[in-house]
């Protein structure tokens, strides 16, 4: 593995975000690293980090919130305890005897017991965390100078007590144009800022460079991603001349599910420079070429067609244009039904729905609210309440008046709330914690599978 060399654009940065993750490991008296990218070069950042979580239990991802010092503190105790509970079966399956009892908390902070967690897994499993990296990726900071004040006294407890300093590390990541600005005048030692710079726009233009590909695909893939580069820039001159050229080739080839997808990407442009008329124009012709692309047999001709109409149905809404959105949400339920995607037809309706509640359509607006119900028979029975139909289904109940007064269309709304969910809708309506889902998903392939 010494000799090995990256052999792709995405491999080589990979391997220049490792050697600026190498400098960092290697400073003796670095604690702490905030590592700086612009947006799109912090996916790879992330990328490089879920390798290392993947390959190593020593590198730790920590979501919770901060609120305060204390419950932050508190809630990271909590979460690198439930991170070891949760992996003792998979240790003792490879071998591994996880007996690790977390220490008692004592007369210590929230913040040394955290450090004291840490500093007793590396004791009491040195063959498995040799060090830990935390990386902290709070959910939400309400309060920034509060969070660098509670990570300078992280900084202050690691290097006052012996929970084995030496092999802690805390890494952040983000956007921020000048990182923990204070802490670092405070603790100018032990912060230490990575500015990587990786050049992933770059990427896919390499990608396709390196590939060798000639002919109409060959330039097809070249063109696109130039548009697809276009996107961040403000030049719709630049956009109309590299679309113009990507549909000679794909009109040339008869491609049409390709002309679709050209004009898709013309679309979201138009849509993010605010020239909606553009935009409209964009989609409608995503939606014809989808259209082609079904005629001929195309797989992924429904889906572009509903694509192309949910882009219009958007710009639509942004003019405050209600029942055109409608009719575009309407034929885009009737390409997902025919496409046999539940999820995209329930919220296809649930709009259409929502549109025409706006434009004051209230009994087309609960035709369509029951026709989103319908269409939810086609999502997995234990996606059901963790979906979009459970807003639909929140949404009729409220239209009806159910728990309110008697309405003349309540008696259509009880069957088709028990077709979904059962006798017990009331109940079964209510979402499910993630394991209960997957458990349901897997009780429900077994049920398929004996029949």
């Amino acid at each position: 593995m010494q000799n090995w060399q990256p052999t792709n654009p995405v491999e080589r940065r990979l391997m220049a975000a490792h050697e600026d993750w190498l400098r960092f490991a290697k400073d003796q008296y670095a604690r702490l690293l905030y590592w700086r990218t612009d947006e799109p070069d912090l996916e790879l950042v992330k990328a490089y980090f879920q390798s290392q979580e993947e390959l190593s239990g020593a590198v730790i991802r920590l979501v919770s919130p901060f609120e305060g010092a204390t419950q932050y503190a508190d809630a990271l105790a909590r979460e690198l305890i439930g991170f070891y509970e949760n992996r003792r079966e998979g240790s003792a399956a490879r071998g591994v005897t996880a007996d690790w009892i977390p220490p008692r908390r004592g007369s210590n902070t929230s913040t040394q017991y955290l450090l004291m967690l840490a500093g007793s897994l590396i004791a009491h499993h040195p063959e498995v965390f040799p060090g830990i990296v935390l990386i902290l990726a709070p959910a939400a900071v309400s309060k920034n100078r509060e969070f660098e004040r509670w990570l300078d006294t992280l900084l202050d407890d690691l290097s006052h007590h012996a929970w084995g300093v030496e092999r802690i590390r805390i890494v952040q990541y983000g956007v921020a144009t000048d990182p923990l600005a204070w802490l670092r005048e405070r603790q100018p030692d032990r912060v230490r800022v990575i500015h990587g710079r990786y050049q992933m726009r770059s990427v896919s233009r390499e990608l396709v460079a390196q590939s060798g590909e000639r002919g109409p695909s060959g330039q097809f893939r070249r063109l696109f991603v130039e548009l697809s580069e276009v996107l961040a820039h403000d030049d719709p001159e630049r956009l109309e001349s590299l679309r113009r050229a990507a549909l000679e080739v794909t009109t040339g080839q008869k491609w049409p599910d390709q002309s679709a997808v050209v004009h898709l990407l013309a679309g979201a442009a138009y849509l993010k420079w605010q020239s909606h008329d553009l935009a409209l124009a964009a989609y409608e012709q995503a939606a014809q070429c989808g259209q082609q692309a079904l005629e001929r047999g195309h797989a992924a001709g429904n889906k572009l067609v509903v694509n192309g109409l949910f882009g219009a149905a958007s710009v639509h809404l942004m003019r405050g244009r209600y029942l055109e959105a409608a009719g575009c949400y309407d034929a885009g339920g009737s390409h997902a039904a025919a496409e046999r995607d539940g999820i995209l037809a329930v919220e296809a309706r649930r709009m259409q729905g929502w549109c025409l509640e706006k434009a004051g359509r209230h009994e087309q607006a609960l035709d369509a609210g029951f026709m989103a119900l319908d269409a939810g028979q086609g999502i997995e029975p234990a996606l059901r309440a963790n979906s979009n139909l459970q807003r639909v289904t929140a949404w009729m109940l409220k239209q009806t008046g159910f728990f309110e007064k008697s309405h003349k269309r309540r008696e259509e709304l009880v069957p088709r709330l028990k077709r979904l969910y059962g006798d017990n809708w009331a109940e079964a309506v209510r979402p499910l914690a993630a394991q209960e889902v997957s458990r349901q998903l897997v009780a429900d392939t077994r049920d398929t599978e004996a029949e």
